[in-house]
This record gives structure tokens, sequence and C-alpha cells, in this order.
């Protein structure tokens, strides 16, 4: 009865962790007495430890898997680097076709307005060159006009003047 019960204890034990841990606990005061007196139980607690302790070969195989990662990541960096850069590159050239062509468009707009401009200047220059003429004109018709009719005053304010 008392092996069945144990068995029964120990199939908990497996199955609980939380019943392991209590278990643990409350011998912690009479393992080093049982692990000195029973070989048995020495070498079972060591296999579980052995089980849990990581090897040299374990900690070069993380020190590998660590380094690949790292081998990895640096490769993945210098690419997204060259990425940036041809980005970069592309955007520039995109940018300095687009200052040219502006430039281009830019400096057709400004001589269209100069020869819009000055065809205005030329035209208004003309219009002046026009009335300047006319008043010429108008100037030469006034006095073609009016000299007579001063003359014509004159002689009579002379008469009135002379004659008495």
């Amino acid at each position: 009865m008392n092996e069945e019960i144990g068995w029964k204890l120990i199939e908990e034990l497996q199955r609980d962790p939380k019943l392991r841990k209590a278990l643990a606990e409350a011998l912690t005061y009479e393992i080093p007495e049982i692990l000195l007196k029973d070989r048995k139980v020495r070498l079972t607690i060591l296999e579980a430890l052995i089980r849990e302790v990581a090897t040299k070969d374990d900690i070069e195989k993380t020190r590998e898997l660590i380094e690949g990662i790292r081998q990895e990541l640096r490769q993945e960096i210098a690419k997204v680097r060259q990425e940036l850069r041809e980005e970069i590159s592309r955007v520039r050239q995109e940018l300095e076709r687009e200052i040219t062509q502006v430039r281009q468009e830019l400096t057709q707009r400004i001589e269209a307005l100069e020869k819009e401009f000055r065809s205005k200047f030329e035209e208004l220059s003309n219009r002046v060159a026009r009335l300047e003429g006319q008043i010429g004109l108008l100037i030469k018709v006034f006095i073609a006009f009016n000299v007579p009719i001063l003359i014509g005053i004159i002689g009579i304010l002379l008469k009135m003047i002379l004659a008495p």
C-alpha cells in the first residue's frame, strides 16, 4: 500500500509543477543529507541538472547563430543603404530634369514677354510719332488760319492809332 501511494505521489509530482516546487521547498533542508547517503539519488539529480546546463557546444552554436544573424543584419543594412543611395540618386536626377524643364519654360516665357514688350513699345513709339506729326500739322494749320486774321487786326489797330 505504501508503495502504491508512493507511485501516485510521483505521478502527481510529474503532472503538477506547483506541487513539485512545494515538495522541493519542503525538502530543501533534507536533500543534502539524502545526497550524501544515497548514490542513486545523487546521480538522478546530477542527470537532471546536466540536462539543464548549457554545454560548450551549446554556447558555441549560440555564438555561431548570433554571428550568422549579425552577418545577415549587416548584409540587410548594406542592401538598404544601397537602395537608399539609388533612390536618392534617382530623385536627384528627376529633380534636375524638372528644374531644367522649369528653367526652359521660364526662359521661353521671358523671351515671349520681351518680344511682346518690344512690339508694344514700337507700337507706342509709332503712335507718338504720328501724334507729333498731327500736332505739327495742327500748328501749321492754326498759324495758316490765324496769321491773316492777326495781320488784319494789327492793320485795324494801326489805322486807329495812326489815323485820327
